[in-house]
């Protein structure tokens, strides 16, 4: 009886690819693998031993330059094996500052705990003086490695006098995550590269957040930051909740976009869009009404951002229906 033939597994499927393609492998170094396996060719009936031998150098010749091209492509390792002459290829290394040449380019500071769904703040150095960046603009975009969720982590803006520090320029941005995992950040000056940065955040506690009293009302959230009223969170099942805001009246002004993210999961699913004005309520400082529906029980992260930056987000147990 026929059985189905099982996939060839990653490391067979390179080997049969010709390694030779490679930019790494000089004319020389092909024209001698080749010529230690034609070697076997001369003297076919006298010196077959040597063939042979010749033969096997040939092939396992191929075989490791094979391998070590398979390896420099495993992004395992390109996360942790240093190779001579080729630098790191981890572009994923984790590191907080950014060189060129052996001199320091750019550092970042995040504050605080800096953990997934909690803005914490940072402060950006890029260690060139001001007289060279000021009237110059700086974005500063971030990509999460494991989904590819990108960010804008400071929108352009300009450089200015008051951004000097010392001999350096400093800029600081929200340094807000939705998800735990290795970030990496790339600054631009005047839409040019001019360094990047990758960091491992940390994922948040996933304790369900706290309930407080503001004006005659329960909330569940952060006290003096951000809150919501709700009858509980039945899955799959919507319904109406008030949301509530504390902040500056630059902060509540925007587009408003809800998310969440399951605990254990990397997707993040959209809930709920509109627009957000300060409008003070109920003791906060803006308030929204909102229809949402959560499809799963479980422990979820509802994250709240204005004007794409991450404002807050709130822990909840989502009942089973």
């Amino acid at each position: 009886m026929k059985t189905e033939q099982e996939p060839q597994p990653d490391w067979m499927q390179e080997l049969a690819s010709p390694p030779f393609n490679e930019p790494m492998f000089t004319a020389k170094m092909k024209s001698d693998v080749s010529q230690s396996a034609a070697n076997g060719d001369i003297s076919r009936e006298r010196r077959a031993p040597a063939r042979l031998i010749s033969m096997t150098a040939g092939v396992l010749a191929l075989l490791l330059i094979a391998a070590v091209w398979g390896w420099r492509e495993s992004p395992a390792l390109q996360r942790m094996i240093p190779i001579r002459g080729w630098g790191y290829a981890a572009k994923w290394t984790p590191r907080s500052v950014y060189t060129v040449d052996g001199v320091d380019k750019l550092q970042v500071f995040p504050g605080g705990e800096a953990a997934a769904g909690s803005p914490a703040g940072a402060w950006w150095n890029l260690l060139t003086p001001i007289q060279e960046l000021e009237g110059k603009t700086i974005s500063i975009s971030a990509v999460h490695r494991d989904t590819g969720t990108t960010i804008e982590e400071l929108a352009e803006t300009k450089i200015t006098s008051d951004m000097a520090y010392n001999d350096l320029t400093r800029v600081s941005s929200r340094f807000a995550l939705p998800l735990s995992g290795l970030w990496r950040f790339d600054v631009t000056v005047d839409h040019e590269k001019y360094g990047d940065i990758v960091i491992d955040v940390p994922d948040s506690s996933w304790e369900p957040s706290p309930s407080f009293v503001s004006g005659s009302y329960a909330m569940t959230g952060i006290e003096g930051r951000l809150g919501f009223i709700h009858p509980g969170l039945i899955a799959g099942k919507p319904n109406k909740y008030m949301w509530h805001f504390w902040g500056l009246d630059e902060e509540l002004t925007g587009d408003l976009v809800i998310t969440a993210v399951k605990q254990n999961s990397s997707e993040i699913i959209d809930v709920f869009k509109s627009r957000v004005a300060p409008y003070p309520h109920n003791g906060a400082d803006a308030s929204l009404p909102t229809t949402m529906l959560l499809p799963s029980p479980g422990l979820w992260r509802i994250m709240v951002s204005i004007d794409g930056q991450l404002f807050g987000s709130v822990i909840v147990e989502v009942a089973k229906p």
